[in-house]
């Protein structure tokens, strides 16, 4: 037994050393670039794709297999644009650990490597022909006879400039990640390993660019599905989904169990600074001494919980401390401290603000906060708000919504020179990840309203269901006052060049959707007042379309639709005002007293534009007026066309500007215009009074806020008293009238001119030829000429002075 052993052992020694030679020859005569075109053309034929290169390919195998290649580039299949490129890579594994099932792999390294990733909507990609595809009939995957996973032992990764492209449809995110570096230590399963990162992003979707930098220790279980960071000391500066000049700084520990669902966090620190509109933050903090979740066991923990909002709004100081000192909850048993925590700005808006709770209560499913109250205390301007809100939170935790119940708001708002306000509120209110909903009932002062609406934040866009009943609503009382200049802006908007450069941006209504109504028996913003309101807007794709919009004002009804669609910057709308003051519309919307009436006014008109002035320029469209028992303000023509006898002798127009205490009063008037790139432009003006009738055509040019229109004023026949003997003269002759200049200054220009020669042809011009042939000795015209004589008055008046000069 023993010499076959022996023998045995002989042979077997002799045959590892033929192999071990035939390894060393195999490794020293094996040249793995003579396989390139291989390579290639498996690929080209396989993958339909094209691989390039350039450097060589070095290839060991004992006592490691490592390999190391330089100059790879991949196209997309089927095209020839790149899909990866790499300066060089290397990778080494050791052998003889793969024997007991270990893949230690001495060292990875990339440098130069950049990829494009794409990804369609229905989850298709660009990397799925390279992926190893699993035939039906295949068993899955182990890593031996008792399923055990293969373990793995890293000693180091070490990558340098790495760019990644990415468009992933199914995930909406687009934009490009750049690696500087990334380094680690030993990384193998339940080992520590130190990881350091250097890297800019730059996402347009969602919009995300800055740069992530930092350092941790990283252990990674990977049985468990647990991964745990601590010693975490990483920074992010850059812009973050609207927030600009985000600066922050994260310290701490936390661990997840993926398996287990569990998260836990020790001595987590978060340093905020940030730009939000207005809002400027410095010195900010989060803090948590500890929190830790666990489903499976009903536990929620937290220890010393602070918040820390220091900074600056419209460059006004700003303060918010939140504190919470503990919070246990084991199954049924729930313990813990109250919320407290106060509120300042400084500035002309001012507020502070207190927040304390009673000791919160429930279990694991539902944790309550009792009693949270708000009292607070503020001013704008001469403006006073003082009142508390008062409410119970309860946090749904399975669920991960807030609940507001029991909500009662008691707030009073003074200002001198108004009469208090009383706001009395009270109703439900939800928040989660999903969705926001609120019910409210309420009273301002005695007038009744009530709301509810829906937000659903997990939509995209944004969805908003929401409605509104105010038996009174008068936002003047609500809003803070408007300063002089601004309201003033806002009331003149015709004035030419006035804000004209202010940038109109509907971009907004890109970010929602949804239905609202609003109803309110009175309704006052600013200058205006009206009653019986009723708007039903619904809003979609970024056209917010409105209809209807009815409401009592200008103490006449309108009625009609809008449309504002933030695509293409147009805003557009039609109906018609009935029995409306037309002194009182034109004082609001344009801050003009041009008119005066009552009668109906019809629009049909639409914009396009950028800003103010775009909007003013580009305005199409028509419009019409019909209008009873008014007076055109600035000039009474009555009073000027008494002064005829006068002008006309000159031959002399009188030119003058408009007088605030001048009028030319009417019974009716008409009007239609179309507008066109800002131009309004009318030919049918119709007016009666008493002792005038007037037609006239021209154009109004809206941008400019200018006029150049001609009214032609004729003497009525039935025109009596009031000067009725000065007008007669006048009977059956037009009198133009040039109106022009710009609407806030407009010039009446009466051409005399114009008038004398006509009035020769009227029954004043035959008086005046009778009394000069009477002068003359003359026949008058009403005498028949005698036989032989001249029968022209011309020659008549020829031959009277031939004689007289004999």
């Amino acid at each position: 037994m023993a010499p076959l052993l022996r023998k045995l052992l002989i042979a077997f020694g002799a045959l590892l050393l033929v192999l071990v030679a035939a390894l060393a020859i195999l490794a020293a005569t094996f040249d793995p670039n003579a396989y390139k075109g291989l390579a290639i053309d498996w690929m080209k034929t396989e993958r339909q794709r094209t691989l390039v290169i350039e450097g060589p390919v070095a290839l060991s195998f004992f006592p490691t297999l490592a390999v190391q290649i330089s100059g790879v580039t991949l196209s997309e299949r089927g095209k020839a644009t790149e899909f990866m490129h790499l300066d060089e890579a290397k990778l080494s594994v050791a052998v003889m650990p793969l024997l007991r099932k270990r893949l230690q792999v001495d060292g990875i390294s990339a440098k130069g490597v950049r990829a494009v990733w794409r990804r369609a909507a229905d989850g298709s990609s660009n990397i799925d022909d390279l992926l190893a595809k699993k035939r039906p009939d295949e068993p899955e995957a182990t890593g031996g006879p008792e399923g055990e996973a293969l373990a793995f032992d890293v000693s180091g990764v070490k990558f340098e400039d790495l760019k990644l492209t990415v468009d992933d449809a199914l995930a909406g995110v687009a934009g490009a990640v750049a690696v500087k570096s990334f380094v680690t230590g030993r990384l193998a399963d339940q080992a520590e390993s130190p990881v350091e990162l250097d890297a800019q992003v730059d996402l347009t979707r969602p919009a995300l660019s800055g740069h992530l930098s930092g350092k941790t220790k990283l252990r990674l279980d990977l049985k468990a599905h647990r991964t745990a960071l601590r010693d975490m000391q990483l920074a992010w500066v850059g812009n973050a989904f609207g927030i600009q000049a985000l600066d922050t700084k994260l310290t701490g520990a936390l661990a997840h169990d993926g398996a287990a669902g569990t998260l836990a966090a020790t001595d987590l620190d978060v340093r905020i600074g940030a730009t939000l509109g207005a809002l400027r933050l410095d010195g900010s903090q989060v803090a948590v001494k500890s929190f830790g979740y666990d489903p499976a066991k009903k536990h929620l923990a937290l220890e010393q919980l602070k918040v820390r909002i220091a900074g600056k709004q419209d460059g006004n100081p700003l303060k918010l401390d939140l504190d919470w000192p503990k919070l246990a909850v084991d199954g049924t048993a729930l313990s813990g401290g109250p919320v407290t925590g106060e509120l300042s700005l400084k500035g002309p808006l001012a507020l502070d603000a207190t927040f304390k709770s009673a000791a919160p209560r429930g279990n694991f499913e539902r944790v309550e906060v009792p009693g949270f109250e708000t009292t607070l205390k503020g001013s704008s301007g001469p403006r006073r708000i003082a009142g508390t809100v008062r409410s119970n939170l309860a946090l749904d935790v399975a669920g991960q919504a807030l609940a507001v119940e029991g909500l009662a708001a008691k707030l009073t708002i003074e200002e001198p020179s108004l009469q208090p306000l009383a706001l009395d509120a009270g109703g439900r209110a939800t928040a989660s990840a999903k969705a926001a909903t609120w019910k409210l009932t309420g009273a301002i002062n005695t007038n009744p309203f009530d709301t509810e609406g829906r937000v659903g934040l997990a939509d995209k866009p944004v969805s908003i269901e929401a409605s509104a009943n105010f038996k009174a609503l008068d936002l003047n009382r609500l809003l803070p006052s408007a300063p002089p200049a601004a309201a003033a802006s806002s009331a003149a908007p015709g004035k030419a060049g006035a804000g004209d450069a202010a940038p109109v941006d509907l971009s907004a209504l890109k970010s929602a959707q949804g239905r609202f109504s609003l109803r309110a028996g009175t309704f006052a913003y600013r200058q205006y007042r009206a009653t019986n309101l009723a708007m039903d807007a619904t809003l979609r794709g970024g056209t917010l379309k409105v209809a209807p919009f009815s409401a009592e004002l200008w103490r006449g009804k309108l009625d009609l639709v809008a449309q504002a669609d933030a695509n293409a910057n147009r805003i557009a709308a039609k109906g018609a005002a009935d029995g409306i003051d037309i002194q009182a519309l034109l004082k609001d919307v344009a801050d003009k007293d041009l008119l005066e009436g009552r009668g109906r006014l019809a629009l049909d008109v639409a914009t396009t534009g950028r800003t103010v002035g775009e909007l003013k320029s580009h305005l199409d469209g028509s419009t019409s007026l019909s209008l009873h028992d008014g007076a055109i303000k600035g000039i009474n023509l009555a009073q000027r066309l008494r002064q005829a006898r006068a002008a006309i002798s000159m031959k002399a127009d009188a030119a003058a500007k408009a007088s605030a205490t001048e009028k030319t009063d009417f019974s009716e008037l008409s009007a239609s215009f179309t507008l066109a790139d800002g131009i309004a432009r009318s030919s049918d003006l119709n007016m009666k009074s008493p002792f005038l009738r007037l037609g006239g055509e021209g154009l109004v040019d809206i941008p400019k806020s200018r006029i150049d229109y001609t009214v032609r004023a004729t003497v009525a026949d039935t025109s009596k008293g009031q000067g009725g003997a000065e007008l007669a003269l006048l009977r059956g002759v037009t009198v133009p009238v040039r109106l022009t200049g710009p609407l806030d200054g407009i010039e009446w220009d009466i051409r005399w001119s114009a008038v004398a020669a006509d009035v020769l042809r009227t029954d004043v011009g035959r008086a005046l030829e009778d009394r000069l042939k009477d002068k003359l000795g003359l026949p008058p015209r009403s005498a028949s000429a005698p036989d032989g004589a001249a029968s022209r008055p011309e020659d008549l008046l020829k031959d009277k002075l031939r004689r007289l000069l004999k």
